[in-house]
């Protein structure tokens, strides 16, 4: 299938490592143009030389809660790729194991207000595209209850994101912009979140491996694959959804 990508440009929020790492690589793979920020300068520069020979990537180090820093950043971005086409929100303060207003903080800040900064920085760009698109990377903890002993900052802030992008298909389709959002399960990234539960925490991790019927978490590439997709002319259709990429894990019935 072609997914209509090649010569695109993309704009990348957290691309440095995980399943925005796998996003960028996904991108590129594809033909398409890509430039991201990350909060480290070191991830970011291990990034370039990772994924520097597959074609044309830019990256920058950027703190996501600096609302000044990545409002120059979108414009030094469109300025190096010739324009945006597409905008994809990754970055995120995580989950925070401390239940106090400096994690709330966090997570409005680098999950909501980081998106809100891009996507209206991008918007005169987008509207000069003829496939524009952006995404909201969530997670299915915006829209589930766990039982996991952190702050609900993250998934009531990841939750405000996906409402976010969906206003924003309604507010912006008009202008031949799509918006939509996906939201990963639990995935498995070597010295990432769920590679600690492990490791700290086996009888977590054991518990929510087997609550997947095929008893394994995700990859990052499985979720950059339908990032992508979602994101491409191909799924020219799809727009103000929220697409649960967990393998089952989730039990609710979406209809």
């Amino acid at each position: 299938m072609d997914l209509n990508l090649n010569g695109k440009r993309v704009i990348l929020s957290g691309g440095s490592r995980g399943i925005g790492l796998a996003i960028a690589a996904r991108f590129l793979e594809e033909g398409a143009n890509v430039a991201f920020f990350a909060r480290g300068e070191a991830g970011v520069q291990a990034a370039l030389e990772e994924l520097g020979s597959k074609g044309e990537f830019y990256g920058d180090s950027v703190d996501a809660a600096d609302t000044e820093a990545v409002r120059a950043w979108v414009l030094k971005a469109a300025q190096q790729l010739g324009g945006v086409d597409i905008v994809i929100n990754n970055t995120s303060a995580s989950a925070s194991i401390k239940w106090n207003d400096e994690a709330w903080r966090n997570s409005f800040n680098v999950d909501l207000m980081a998106a809100v900064t891009m996507n209206e920085t991008a918007l005169p760009f987008l509207e000069e595209s003829d496939a524009a698109a952006v995404l909201q990377v969530a997670t299915v903890t915006a829209f589930e209850h766990h039982d996991l002993s952190v702050c609900p900052s993250y998934g009531a802030i990841k939750a405000a994101t996906v409402n976010y992008s969906a206003q924003l298909a309604q507010n912006w389709g008009d202008k031949g912009i799509r918006s939509n959002s996906v939201s990963p399960g639990p995935i498995f990234i070597e010295g990432g979140a769920w590679d600690g539960i492990k490791q700290n925490y086996f009888d977590l991790y054991e518990r929510d491996r087997l609550a997947h019927p095929s008893e394994r978490l995700g990859s990052a590439e499985e979720v950059a694959n339908v990032a992508v997709f979602v994101c491409s002319g191909a799924a020219s259709w799809i727009n103000g959804e929220n697409v649960v990429v967990d393998g089952g894990f989730t039990k609710r019935v979406s209809f």
